[in-house]
């Protein structure tokens, strides 16, 4: 990809305009880190980048954005751009193109995200190499204007001392303790997103102990500090984004609250069924039964145990029995009666207290009928 990037550098060039690397494609190619992609930012604006490649999207071209797409790989170009107020905390009112590639660079939050790359060379106006070196977290500029411009850059801010294991500014936080606030202007999926890989970085230790001591909890819907401390203390390692708020649940945050997070139901859900499992030493044949293989395999991921897998169980569903709904209407069940019956022909059997044959299945259930009569669940 980097060759890729390279390409429309020189592309660009060779019309005339400036074009580099940026953001935090450079980052990581200066940790030694294989970037996930590249951006790009130019002089030039989107309709003079379109001319020059066989293969471009128009993705943003309010903001200067186009998608060059290079052998079905796609590379964002941006036009270099300044940007006005924010009222909203999180879109500019106002987008400038055309400027210089330091008023670009001057408008990104953290230091180590602001320096820009070509082949010739790096542009590092802000001291992000050196804060790379030092292993620190600093906005560019005032820490209190990058996040009036954006108050989902102080939940940035903790996800990378999780994702680089590296710790904060000691400005950068007092401006967190003084605009935190702000952050219920943000979209809750932007925080759970951030929130997520913040708890599966590998320096979350340091990142949650500083968002506990800037107060940040109190302005998250559901985040005790307490459920922080907690996560401090789990073993998260090789967790999904899935399975992460199952912990959260285990940790103290009651399943109802991932509504508030905006969190998928298969997350709800998962977390609901999953989180009163995982301090089981030991599962029972009806707690393994309850579980799809999906869930049970996340389960023994999340702990690190190695419950035995469903194949063992009598049944693995309700259909296994080797009786049906038929057979009980033909017994003289109807509706919620036969749901019943089969309910508990179910349990039984996973528990091993009856053996799945028909003969033996049927008797069950006339003995059932009679204790039961014949109430309006059998009518």
């Amino acid at each position: 990809m980097l060759e890729y990037a390279n390409h429309i550098i020189r592309t660009i060039e060779q019309s005339g305009g400036e074009a580099y690397i940026v953001g935090g494609a450079v980052r990581d190619m200066l940790l030694n880190r294989s970037p996930g992609d590249y951006d790009l930012a130019t002089s030039l604006l989107p309709q003079d980048v379109m001319k020059l490649f066989p293969v471009v999207i128009p993705t943003g071209l309010d903001h200067g954005t186009v998608t060059v797409v290079i052998d079905h790989l796609p590379f964002e170009v941006t036009t270099f751009r300044s940007e006005s107020t924010y009222s909203d905390r999180r879109r500019p009112d106002e987008v400038t193109l055309g400027v210089s590639l330091e008023e670009d660079l001057t408008r990104r939050d953290f230091t180590i995200n602001a320096m820009a790359l070509k082949p010739t060379g790096l542009v590092d106006l802000f001291g992000g190499q050196h804060d790379l070196a030092a292993k620190i977290v600093r906005t560019v500029g005032r820490a209190e204007e990058r996040f009036d411009e954006d108050a989902l850059r102080m939940i940035r801010a903790f996800r990378f001392m999780s994702q680089l294991e590296f710790s904060l500014d000691r400005q950068t936080e007092q401006a967190i303790l003084v605009k935190k606030q702000h952050l219920s202007s943000v979209a809750m999926e932007r925080i759970a997103v951030e929130f997520e890989k913040i708890l599966l970085g590998p320096g979350r230790t340091t990142a949650l102990q500083a968002m506990i001591r800037t107060g940040i909890p109190e302005y998250l819907p559901h985040l005790d500090p307490s459920i922080l401390e907690r996560l401090i203390e789990m073993p998260l390692n090789g967790v999904s984004t899935d399975d992460v708020w199952t912990l959260v649940v285990v940790a103290g945050m009651r399943p109802e609250a991932l509504r508030a997070w905006k969190r998928s139901k298969k997350q709800q859900t998962r977390a609901k069924t999953l989180a009163p499992l995982v301090k089981e030493e030991t599962l029972s044949d009806w707690q393994r039964y309850c579980l799809s293989d999906e869930e049970l395999l996340r389960l023994n991921e999340m702990t690190g145990r190695h419950h035995q897998d469903r194949s063992t169980l009598p049944i693995r569903q309700l259909k296994d029995l080797t009786v049906n709904g038929r057979d009980m209407m033909t017994l003289g069940l109807q509706k919620q009666a036969i749901k019943e019956a089969l309910a508990h022909l179910e349990q039984q059997v996973v528990v091993h207290r009856l053996a799945n044959q028909r003969e033996t299945l049927l008797r069950e259930v006339m003995m059932w009928k009679k204790q039961h009569g014949t109430g309006s669940s059998m009518r």
